[in-house]
């Protein structure tokens, strides 16, 4: 890890440490306009375009830091809205970016949904009314019903680039709940006691550890390359999202279940923490793409490779 991304990892750990994950009931979490006040949905965008600077890998960081520690921001999907429209937000105060109207993150607590569909151009819509929804961790996924006015945004990015933007931060928060998850496995094992001795010393219980150690340094090595590439070939930044989307969402299911029987009934009380990051590795792993529909994807575009593109893909 380079110093930069050393400093980025520091600051967001002091900033997060110690904070309750719970979020009142009907209320944004109160760490949100600390978050806010520090740029950290401005991270990734040129200040010439109303960001703060910094680059994609920063912002990864900060996303998966969040996660880690199972708090609930939109995050991700308020720097993709700071991403498409720059410097045209200074004035508003929670805009959020999404690929459909139907279950948008944070609709409820959003001024103005940015919508970025599959056909048809983007356009920037009025909240209006909503119909309330949750995914399995408890987070606003709410249907516009786009009652509110609507602004055309014929310069909007693609619907593939915001995406493969929303997929990326998407993988870097399945990361992120990820490691939560492993250090809290690893503290609960190294603690708790069987027979005399901690469980960690448990052949069986060190094996699964291992496992979950293996997906996760799969995870870390996909996101990062996948960062590399949005910065570096953008051209290629889909392929390389659909590889740390699918290699994040396998891990999630992996990482999830292995928590919580290393954990046994501990782990699914509401008291106990690790329900914080294990049920956001349930939620996002099928929000932006599950991993079927980016397998799917992925081997179309393979299909569509001649022999030395697709070793080139490949193997790189």
């Amino acid at each position: 890890m380079s110093t930069e991304n050393s400093l980025i990892t520091e600051v967001a750990a002091d900033v997060l440490s110690g904070v309750d994950p719970q979020a009142p009931a009907g209320a944004l979490h109160p760490l949100w306009p600390t978050l806010v006040e520090l740029g950290w949905p401005q991270v990734g965008v040129d200040e010439a375009r109303g960001g703060v600077g910094g680059t994609l890998r920063d912002l990864t960081e900060l996303v998966a830091a969040t996660a880690a520690s199972g708090v609930s921001v939109p995050l991700a999907e308020a720097s993709v809205a700071r991403w498409i429209l720059g410097a045209e937000l200074e004035s508003a105060p929670l805009v959020v970016a999404a690929t459909s109207p139907d279950a948008v993150p944070w609709a409820r607590f959003a001024s103005h949904v940015l919508v970025c569909p599959e056909r048809g151009s983007a356009h920037l819509v009025e909240r209006g009314e909503v119909e309330p929804g949750e995914n399995l961790a408890g987070e606003p996924r709410d249907a516009l019903l786009l009652t509110g006015t609507t602004t055309p945004l014929p310069d909007a990015p693609p619907h593939e680039d915001v995406l493969a933007r929303s997929a990326l931060l998407n993988a870097a928060a399945l990361l992120g709940a990820a490691r939560g998850a492993n250090e809290r496995t690893r503290e609960h094992v190294a603690q708790r006691e069987q027979f005399g001795r901690p469980l960690i010393a448990l052949k069986a219980v060190a094996n699964a550890l291992a496992e979950m150690r293996v997906h996760l340094e799969a995870t870390e090595t996909a996101v990062a390359r996948a960062v590399r590439v949005h910065e570096q070939e953008p051209e290629r930044a889909l392929v390389a999202t659909a590889a740390a989307k699918i290699t994040a969402a396998r891990a999630a299911t992996s990482i999830a279940r292995s928590a919580h029987q290393l954990h046994g009934a501990m782990g699914v009380t509401r008291e106990h923490p690790l329900h914080h990051v294990t049920r956001k590795l349930w939620a996002w792993r099928d929000e932006c793409g599950t991993e079927r529909n980016w397998s799917v994807r992925l081997g179309r575009i393979a299909l569509g490779a001649d022999e030395p593109e697709l070793w080139e893909r490949t193997t790189a």
